[in-house]
């Protein structure tokens, strides 16, 4: 994990427990999909316990996807690391998305860090994933909107930001 490209470090600890066991599970597939170490099992069991069993499939899924459909080193850290990195806080978000049930599309959440093609299959399986969360009772946290600008009304000056800027 490249520390320096890490924008916004969370600390994984803080997390609710719903995007703990998603990002538990999406790095532990990353890790056996490197290694070749069988991971499967363990990521099956412990979504068996939350009773969306089905979601494992998903994990490994899209693990695949992101994967194979990068664009760029995509930066999933250990199982036990603490920080989060912002790639990881995508994922979480898409799969948060997903489970509002909208049909919100995340192809944008995931543009730069996976092909075109990669980044709607993706998006539809964290979807897919949410859907399976919510339906077992396992609810992520869904990510702030980002700040609305300020409106300014058209007759106030602009603060001379304009007037400075112009020689």
């Amino acid at each position: 994990m490249d520390e320096d490209l890490i924008t916004e470090p969370t600390d994984r600890r803080a997390l609710p427990f719903a995007e703990q066991l998603v990002l538990w599970a999406l790095r532990l597939s990353v890790v056996g999909l490197k290694t070749g170490a069988p991971t499967d099992h363990p990521v099956l069991l412990a979504f068996r316990k939350v009773g969306a069993e089905e979601a494992a499939e998903r994990i490994s899924l899209l693990t695949r996807i992101v994967g194979f459909g990068a664009e760029r080193r995509v930066q999933i850290g250990v199982p036990c690391a603490f920080t989060v990195t912002e790639d990881e806080r995508r994922i979480l978000d898409l799969v948060a998305i997903g489970q509002s049930g909208r049909g919100v599309s995340g192809t944008l959440v995931l543009r730069g860090m996976l092909s075109s093609a990669a980044c709607r299959a993706a998006a539809g399986l964290c979807a897919e994933l949410g859907e399976m969360l919510a339906t077992a009772g396992v609810m992520l946290q869904r990510p702030a909107p980002p700040p609305r600008p300020l409106r300014v009304p058209a007759n106030l000056p602009s603060f001379g930001l304009v007037r400075a800027a112009m020689p």
